[in-house]
């Protein structure tokens, strides 16, 4: 890379990793949060879901909002996947087995967003009946929740490369503190993601 283009690659690499969170990492946070009202019932989890769907100007608001936002941290995510280097076979550190899983797990989240987007969305009418009758076949389980695994440990350790990229943790000290936070935040958004899946068996 010539040093002309260091410094455009490194603003592109912090606006990558700020999509991920804002708006990105927001709404997945809010969406994760929202599937909790399944938890009461179908019906409740409908009537939020129709609500969401009559506010005014929902789709704009999805499109800038989510739909770009994602397609662009998905294009430039895939080019760094098929152009990065790991030297996980030479320096089996925990990190280098990090930057591979969050590799693998982009790939998969951009997948999983595409197919739970037509189920709910264009395949046929968003509601809780639907969303079961998918999660209750072993694959569909099995699918969703990968996805959903994956969708959050990319979105948790996206936040420590934010951290690197934006010179917020810029010591050993402060990241091995980050590190001890971020595994608490996985397990907690874990839970409440399991939840989420679980309230939609039978």
């Amino acid at each position: 890379m010539s040093t002309t283009q260091k410094p455009y690659h490194f603003l592109i690499r912090r606006a990558h990793s700020l999509l991920g969170i804002v708006p990105i990492g927001l709404f997945f946070m809010f969406h994760m949060f929202l599937n909790l009202t399944a938890l009461g019932g179908g019906e409740l989890y409908d009537k939020v879901i129709s609500t969401m769907q009559d506010f005014p100007a929902i789709f704009i608001i999805e499109l800038v909002v989510i739909f770009i936002p994602i397609a662009i941290h998905a294009i430039y995510g895939t080019r760094v996947v098929y152009t990065g280097q790991s030297n996980i076979l030479r320096y089996k550190y925990a990190r280098n087995w990090f930057y591979i899983i969050q590799r693998i797990s982009g790939l998969y989240t951009v997948f999983f967003i595409v197919i739970h987007v037509y189920l709910m969305r264009v395949g046929g009418e968003a509601n809780f009946a639907r969303l079961s009758e998918f999660l209750n076949q072993p694959l569909g389980l099995v699918f969703y929740t990968l996805g959903v695994l994956f969708a959050i440990f990319h979105f948790v350790n996206g936040l420590w490369a934010f951290a690197i990229t934006w010179g917020i943790t810029v010591g050993p000290h402060s990241q091995k503190i980050l590190m001890y936070a971020l595994t608490a935040v996985f397990i907690l958004i874990s839970a409440i993601g399991l939840a989420d899946i679980s309230a939609f068996l039978k």
